[in-house]
């Protein structure tokens, strides 16, 4: 990204473009903070399910005015319309970032599973988790076929394939304890019970595999770089499997925003930034990403992104986490009852319930706020 702020400033010396790196645990309370006390960059990137919170807050602008010539068509309708907030687009999405599968080559190959043909469905997924489980020196196993890494992740891959959902349309109501999220959860915990995936509590999932002890994760794409550091370790890349009914893959996107209020001049410099970003993500993509345009997609040079081209698969049908301004919260509520359900301390109903009542509770404070300030204009 630095190397691309560069070039723009080389090839627009009217134009000065200054990029602010910031610890992830603190950006985005930092981000509305600023934008509270009108100090916010011109440019800012948000992930496609905090857009809400930022455009209804007042702090980010919508593109139609600046959308002009740009390819709209050239971006897979799921993922450009998930940029929109109240029928307007307040993010340029620069990537799409969905979970994956990585595979150890070398662990498949020991164990007579060929890594260039992965688990693409339940059966074989279950198959092979039985054939790459080995015990350790003192009998209990030592080596796993896949572990849990990101709890919320994987678990909203399972849900989403297995046709559950966390809202009403409308965001009316949450439906977290549905009993498609049930069946989903419960297939989650299953496989721990029957020993074909460790106990949370007991095993340190990402590094177990980049030792080299478990032969598929699902991970985003963003942790790429990471490992193609790891000289050690053979792996390669791949959609994840269907386990449910329908294909889904848990995902998000890093949009361009743009600050609300900014001069015409400073508008148009901002944008020409953006614009020059989409337009060269494919350097983007080599630190690790999937670029948005599918013309870039389709490039020679990102086909021969081995991982990034596996991942990239998936881009028509990746689902994002729910658009709501309490996104934080929710997460909050969501994550204590996974933790719960994938621990084995309570079942997907008793850890679901509760989260269902406080996210509803949550929703029902939102809407008598939004009527007490209808009714204040």
């Amino acid at each position: 990204m630095l190397r691309l702020v560069r070039r723009f400033n080389e090839a627009n010396p009217g134009i000065v473009v200054l990029m602010q790196r910031m610890d992830w645990s603190t950006y985005y309370n930092k981000l509305f903070v600023a934008g509270l006390g009108g100090r916010a960059p011109e440019i800012f990137v948000l992930h496609t399910h905090v857009l809400l919170r930022f455009a209804r807050a007042g702090f980010s602008a919508p593109l139609e005015p600046l959308l002009g010539d740009f390819p709209q068509s050239d971006l897979d309708p799921n993922v450009w319309g998930a940029a929109k907030v109240d029928g307007a687009h307040y993010g340029l999405p620069l990537d799409v970032h969905p979970q994956g599968m990585y595979v150890n080559r070398k662990l498949f190959r020991e164990n007579d599973l060929d890594p260039d043909k992965p688990p693409t469905n339940r059966e074989e997924f279950v198959a092979a988790l039985k054939k790459l489980k080995k015990p350790g020196k003192n009998g209990e196993p030592d080596q796993w076929g896949y572990v849990f890494t990101n709890f919320e992740n994987c678990t909203n891959t399972v849900i989403r394939q297995f046709g559950g959902e966390l809202f009403t349309p409308d965001y009316s109501r949450c439906l977290l304890n549905n009993p498609t999220n049930v069946e989903a959860l419960k297939f989650c915990r299953q496989l721990i019970a029957d020993g074909l995936v460790p106990n949370p509590e007991s095993f340190d999932s990402w590094i177990g595999f980049r030792q080299g002890r478990v032969g598929m994760v699902w991970e985003g794409i963003y942790m790429l770089a990471d490992l193609q550091k790891q000289a050690d370790l053979e792996f390669s890349g791949a959609p994840v499997p269907l386990l449910g009914v329908k294909p889904a893959v848990h995902a998000g996107s890093h949009n361009l925003c743009l600050k609300s209020g900014i001069a015409p001049n400073v508008r148009d410099a901002a944008w020409k930034f953006m614009r020059f970003l989409s337009d060269n993500s494919l350097d983007w993509a080599d630190g690790g990403q999937v670029p948005v345009r599918q013309s870039l997609r389709q490039s020679e040079r990102f086909q021969k992104m081995a991982v990034q081209s596996q991942f990239a698969r998936q881009v028509p049908y990746v689902k994002y986490l729910p658009q709501i301004p309490f996104i934080f919260e929710y997460e909050t509520e969501y994550n204590l009852a996974i933790e719960k359900i994938l621990r084995g301390k309570a079942t997907p109903e008793e850890a679901l319930a509760p989260a269902q009542k406080r996210v509803n509770e949550i929703l029902e404070r939102e809407a008598s706020y939004t009527k007490k300030d209808v009714a204040m204009r």
